[in-house]
């Protein structure tokens, strides 16, 4: 359970860094100033699911507006894109690599503990069903079953 916890938290950190560098990346090329400190704030806050892109997200076009409105529409443009490229290709593809969990089974995890624990249930979710797979695999499919896995 420990190494699936560390593989986790280690995906984690790579889809938090991969967005923290698309922000940074997009806010500098559109000019927005102080762009680098923007996408580590991205990056950071990327590590709590669903509300986390949306404070990062506030401040990035907050300063975009003080440089112009069309700065700050293409920064909204530019969170909402790799928030989506997150969601569903970086996040997908890095978690299965790492966890080995069924998307499906993570966004019904997502919904049942957000709805019984509120954003506490939002952050411990995913590590929770992880955990949970590999006790199931432990306790009923090698030990009951005798399915060895590889």
């Amino acid at each position: 359970m420990a190494h699936t916890l560390r593989d986790w938290l280690l995906g984690q950190l790579v889809a938090m860094a991969a967005v923290g560098a698309l922000t940074g990346a997009g806010l500098w090329l559109i000019g927005v100033p102080q762009a680098l400190a923007l996408g580590i704030v991205a990056g950071l806050l990327d590590f709590i699911p669903n509300v986390g892109p949306i404070l990062a997200s506030v401040p990035g076009i907050l300063v975009a507006a003080s440089a112009g409105t069309t700065q700050a529409f293409y920064a909204l443009a530019l969170y909402v894109a790799v928030q989506t490229a997150e969601n569903n290709l970086i996040t997908p593809i890095v978690q299965q690599r790492a966890v080995d969990l069924p998307p499906a089974l993570t966004m019904v995890a997502l919904l049942v503990m957000g709805l019984l624990g509120g954003v506490l249930g939002l952050l411990l979710a995913v590590p929770l069903v992880a955990v949970l797979t590999v006790a199931v695999r432990m306790a009923y499919i090698e030990d009951v079953l005798g399915d060895r896995e590889p």
